[in-house]
């Protein structure tokens, strides 16, 4: 496969770089809630995403960023993500992580990875770091195609140039729009069905073997 055209690549964060399958859900586990019925609320259309974040927040204790930064602590990157990504950067591609978890989470992987761009969901606090119950949207769950598109036009790179790994189905919507799209260890078969390469068994680093031809 010839990939001297491709210039982006686009991970998602959870189940693909970060072994959490959702930042959110980490969350809700630790402190023992239980956000389905907002999340069905979402995914029927009844609600948007803030509405949806501001539901989950609302479930959590009071509390400091640093609480939810230390929730994250032990979290682990995915073996051989590190490499992934540095051979990419390597070879000349931009790289850009893209999900609708949380920026805590995200800005502490990236701080080793070192990705070109970052694009996860915030939560709003006050001047001393407390949560004031709302989030800030910039990933929708089901529409992360909107932020690749975004960056296309920003970068001047059409998104036939992209390449974007993911591994659910609510990654179907960036998957479907650029030039090659990878399924990592896929979760649902949605999204085996939409994607040109499926990766199993753990092994993120045959990713390199369709980007470095």
């Amino acid at each position: 496969m010839n990939n001297k055209h491709k210039k982006v690549v686009i991970f998602d964060m959870d189940g693909v770089i970060a072994e959490e399958d959702s930042s959110w859900i980490t969350i809700h586990k630790y402190f023992g809630v239980d956000n389905s019925k907002s999340f069905k609320d979402y995914l029927d259309g009844k609600i948007d995403y803030s509405e949806f974040m501001r539901r989950d927040i609302s479930l959590w204790p009071k509390m400091n960023i640093k609480t939810i930064e230390n929730i994250f602590q032990n979290t682990k990157i995915i073996e051989g993500a590190k490499q992934v990504v540095t051979e990419c950067k390597k070879k000349g591609y931009i790289t850009a992580l893209v999900s609708a978890g949380l920026d805590v989470l995200a800005n502490k992987i990236n701080k080793e990875l070192e990705f070109d761009y970052v694009f996860a969901n915030g939560l709003t606090i006050d001047q001393n770091g407390n949560l004031l119950g709302t989030g800030i949207c910039r990933v929708e769950l089901l529409r992360k195609d909107k932020v690749l598109t975004n960056l296309s036009k920003q970068l001047e790179i059409p998104l036939s140039q992209f390449v974007a790994i993911g591994d659910s189905k609510y990654d179907i919507a960036m998957l479907e729009i650029v030039g090659l799209s990878i399924a990592f260890n896929p979760k649902d078969e949605e999204i085996k069905r939409v994607v040109d390469i499926i990766i199993e068994n753990n092994d993120i680093n045959k990713i390199l073997n369709y980007l470095l031809n």
